[in-house]
């Protein structure tokens, strides 16, 4: 068991995020626009159409893991392709760079002209962070912090300070490592996928069962 009483020499210091959306100019019609636009779509682009079905407001069917799968499969019936897509993991170390070349090693070969039925319009999203008032210094108080931080805040953390900043983890595991060497319990985070589950609440609730599991 960790010593869950000694002091870090930095303090977590817990934030979160609203999320502003942006709607681009760049619409796709076929499969070949669609590539183009991920190719040429700002790191928010991709960041909203894949990593909000994380957030409760954003609720996707749950055949599909991202707007991109969502759209192949209902606006162009291409199930097959629809599922690729889904299958795209966001668990570290993923960046919205590497979900990007992901998308378009799946897209682009197959990328022609079919006429979709609506068209994909492409949106981008930008965090607005501020901080929550939680703070830990010790162990003992980051359990209790992240149990009684609000689930966007978890959720800003977990999933958006990684990919949306290209930090490749998450920001507790960071501190757990640099703080006081606890490798394998940040390992033991950085193995959750956030995309499997389908709101901020269920994601803080399972990060919060791995603290327990690992560090009591």
């Amino acid at each position: 068991m960790a010593d869950l009483d000694s002091k870090a020499k930095s303090p977590f210091v817990f934030k979160s995020a609203y999320y502003l959306s942006l709607y681009t100019k760049r619409r796709a019609r076929n499969l070949r626009q669609l590539a183009e636009g991920i190719r040429a779509a700002d790191p928010g682009v991709i960041f909203h159409h894949v990593f909000h079905v994380v957030f409760a407001k954003h609720l996707l069917h749950p055949y599909y893991t991202n707007d991109f799968a969502r759209w192949v499969g209902e606006e162009l019936n291409d199930d097959d392709l629809a599922i690729e897509l889904s299958s795209i993991s966001g668990a570290e170390p993923a960046t919205v760079e590497d979900v990007r070349r992901e998308l378009l090693a799946v897209l682009e070969p197959r990328a022609d002209e079919r006429a979709a039925r609506r068209e994909f319009v492409f949106v981008s999203m930008v965090p607005i962070v501020y901080e929550v008032g939680l703070k830990a210094e010790t162990l003992a108080e980051f359990l209790d912090a992240v149990a009684a931080a609000p689930p966007e805040s978890v959720a800003y953390h977990f999933v958006t300070a990684r990919v949306l900043y290209g930090n490749g983890r998450n920001d507790f595991s960071r501190w757990l490592v640099e703080e006081f060497g606890l490798t394998s319990a940040a390992d033991a985070l950085s193995r959750i996928d956030p995309l499997i589950y389908n709101d901020e609440r269920q994601l803080k609730s399972e990060v919060v069962r791995t603290l327990e599991r690992a560090l009591l």
